[in-house]
C-alpha cells in the first residue's frame, strides 16, 4: 500500500516547480519592464535634449529677428498728418472750385517761368563742306530758315531745355537744299539727350531713387516727363550699352580671382522672386576694378555657370551650393569667407556667449593682419603673403584645433554647433587665402556692392519682368564699375553713351569701360 505522504510530497514538489516557473516569469517581466523604463528614459532624455536644442535655436532666431525688427529705423517712423484748423469754417463748393483754379493757375505760371529760365537756344549752321551744290557745283547758298526741335538735357547741376535751330540753306541755282546735321540723341526722333539718360541711370542705379519720385521732382521743375517715358529711356540706354556690358562679362570671366554673391529681386510679371548676382574683381592689366551685375529668374547654378564655366582661377564665395558647378574639382578653386563664419559665431552669442566670444576673439588677429597690410600698402604682394604665413597661419591652426574640440561637446543643431560645423566643413576653402596674397580674407566686397540693389529693392519693390531685370542689371554694372574706379558716373555716361555704337572691336569697347576711361575721354 502506497504511503500517502509520498503523494503529498510529489504534489508539493510540483507546486514548488510551478511557483518557481511563475517567479521566473515574473522576474523576466520585471526585467523587461525595467529595460523598457530605461529605454523610455533614454528616449525622453534624447527628446529633451532635442527640444532644448530646438528651443535654444528658436530663442536665438527670435533674438536675431528682434534686433532686425525692433532696432532703430528712421524710415519706419510715421509722421502724423498735419492737424486741421478746426476753427476755420468749411468752404462751400464755389469756394473750393475757385481755390483749385488758383492753384492750377499758379502751377502753370511756375511751370512757364521755370521753362523760360531753363530754355537755351542753340543754332546749328550748315557746314561749309556741305555748301556745294551737286547740281550746278555752286557754293553760294542763302538761308531759307530753320528747322526746330526740342531736347531736354541734363548738365551736371541743372537741367536745360535746348532748342536746336538747324539752318537750312539753298544753292543759288534753286535746285539743292541742305540742312545742318541734327544733334546726337539716345532715341532717333526723341526729345531727350544722353545727359538726361545719364541723370536717370545714376538716380536709379547709384542713388536708388524710384522713377515715380523722379517724376514728382520733374513736375515741380516744370519738365513734362511721364513715368513711362523715363522707363523707356532707361531701357533704350541699357540696350544701347549691351555691347559694352558683353565686353565687361568677357573681361570678368578672364580674371584670375573673382568674388561673387547674390540677392533677391522680385519680378512683377510673372509674380515670382528673381535674383541679382554680382561678380567683380581686380584687373591687373588696367589696375582697376570690374563689377558686373547679372539678373536671373532663379537662384540656380546656371547663372555662375554661364559666366564662369570653363574658366580657371579662384572664386571667393560663401557656402552656397549654386557655385559648385564652376568650382573644384574641374573648375575654379573655391575660397571661403571668414566673415560668414564670424557672423554665425556672433549669432550664437545669444545662447552660448562665452564660447562664441572665445571663437570670435581667436579670429580677431586675422582681420588685424589684413588691416595692417592695407595700412602699409602691401596688399597682394609677396610681403603680404609672408605676413599671412608668419601671423595668420598659427591663428588659423589654433582656431580649427579649438573648433574640433568644441564640436564633440555641443549639439550639432545648436547655433554654436552649426557655426563650428560650418567652419570644419569649409576648412580647406577658408585656408586657401594662406596660399595667395591676392585672395581676400572675406567676401564683404560683394555684399557691399549688393547694398545698392537691396536699397533699390526696398524703394521700388520690383522689376517689371525678366528683360527689365537684365537691363537694370546692365546699368548697375556700368555705374558700379564707375564707383569702384572713382569715376563720376554722370560725366562718364554722358561721354560714353554716344560712342558705344561706333566701337566695333574689343579694344575700342575696353577703352570705354570705367577702369580705362579718362575724364577727358576714353584712354588710349
Amino acid at each position: 500500500m502506497a504511503d500517502p505522504r509520498d503523494a503529498l510530497i510529489a504534489e508539493l514538489q510540483r507546486v514548488n516547480e510551478q511557483l518557481g516557473a511563475l517567479v521566473a516569469q515574473q522576474q523576466s517581466v520585471m526585467a523587461a519592464q525595467r529595460q523598457l523604463i530605461v529605454d523610455l528614459e533614454r528616449r525622453l532624455s534624447e527628446q529633451d535634449a532635442a527640444y532644448a536644442a530646438r528651443a535654444t535655436k528658436l530663442e536665438s532666431e527670435v533674438r536675431r529677428l528682434e534686433r532686425e525688427l525692433l532696432g532703430p529705423k528712421s524710415e519706419k517712423i510715421k509722421i502724423p498728418p498735419a492737424e486741421r484748423d478746426l476753427g476755420e469754417p468749411e468752404p462751400n463748393e464755389e469756394e473750393l472750385i475757385r481755390r483749385r483754379e488758383e492753384v492750377a493757375k499758379k502751377r502753370r505760371q511756375r511751370a512757364l517761368q521755370k521753362q523760360a529760365m531753363l530754355t537755351r537756344d542753340i543754332a546749328h549752321s550748315v557746314p561749309d563742306a556741305d555748301k556745294q551744290c551737286p547740281k550746278c557745283q555752286g557754293t553760294k547758298f542763302g538761308t531759307l530758315g530753320f528747322e526746330t526741335s526740342t531736347v531736354y538735357e541734363y548738365v551736371p547741376g541743372h537741367f536745360e531745355r535746348r532748342i536746336h535751330r538747324r539752318e537750312k540753306a539753298a544753292c543759288a541755282c534753286g535746285q539743292y537744299i541742305v540742312t545742318a546735321p541734327a544733334p546726337a540723341k539716345l532715341v532717333p526722333g526723341g526729345q531727350y539727350g544722353f545727359g538726361f539718360a545719364a541723370f536717370l541711370i545714376v538716380e536709379k542705379c547709384a542713388d536708388s531713387i524710384p522713377i515715380y519720385r523722379i517724376e514728382r521732382r520733374f513736375e515741380r521743375l516744370g519738365i513734362p516727363m511721364s513715368r513711362a517715358t523715363m522707363n523707356d529711356i532707361l531701357h533704350a540706354a541699357a540696350e544701347l550699352a549691351t555691347p559694352l556690358i558683353e565686353r565687361l562679362r568677357a573681361r570678368i570671366a578672364a580674371l584670375p580671382i573673382v568674388l561673387a554673391d547674390e540677392t533677391s529681386m522680385r519680378m512683377q510679371q510673372p509674380c515670382k522672386r528673381g535674383f541679382v548676382w554680382v561678380f567683380h574683381g581686380h584687373d591687373d592689366a588696367s589696375g582697376g576694378e570690374l563689377v558686373l551685375y547679372v539678373f536671373a529668374a532663379d537662384r540656380s547654378g546656371k547663372t555662375p555657370a554661364q559666366l564662369l564655366g570653363g574658366t580657371r582661377g579662384v572664386l571667393v564665395v560663401d557656402g552656397y551650393t549654386g557655385y559648385n558647378n564652376v568650382t573644384d574639382p574641374d573648375g575654379r578653386a573655391r575660397a571661403g569667407c571668414w566673415c560668414h563664419l564670424r557672423r554665425k559665431l556672433y549669432e550664437a552669442r545669444t545662447t552660448v556667449g562665452d564660447d562664441a566670444d572665445i571663437a570670435i576673439g581667436k579670429l580677431r588677429p586675422l582681420f588685424r593682419v589684413e588691416h595692417e597690410a592695407t595700412a602699409i600698402e602691401i596688399v597682394g604682394t609677396p610681403e603680404h603673403l609672408e605676413l599671412r604665413t608668419q601671423r595668420s597661419k598659427p591663428v588659423v591652426d589654433d582656431f580649427f584645433q579649438w573648433a574640433t574640440t568644441v564640436r564633440a561637446s555641443v549639439l550639432p543643431k545648436s547655433p554654436l554647433g552649426e557655426a563650428v560645423g560650418y567652419a570644419i566643413n569649409q576648412r580647406s576653402r577658408l585656408e586657401l587665402f594662406l596660399t595667395d596674397a591676392r585672395i581676400p580674407l572675406h567676401n564683404n566686397g560683394s555684399e557691399r556692392r549688393l547694398r545698392v540693389v537691396a536699397l533699390g529693392r526696398k524703394n521700388y519693390l520690383f522689376v517689371g519682368h525678366a528683360r527689365a531685370g537684365r537691363n537694370i542689371a546692365g546699368l548697375y554694372s556700368l555705374v558700379g564699375s564707375c564707383i569702384a574706379n572713382g569715376v563720376e558716373p554722370t560725366e562718364y555716361l554722358i561721354d560714353v553713351l554716344p560712342q558705344i555704337a561706333a566701337a566695333n572691336c574689343d579694344e575700342a569697347l575696353d577703352a570705354l569701360l570705367p577702369d580705362r576711361w579718362g575724364p577727358t575721354g576714353p584712354a588710349p
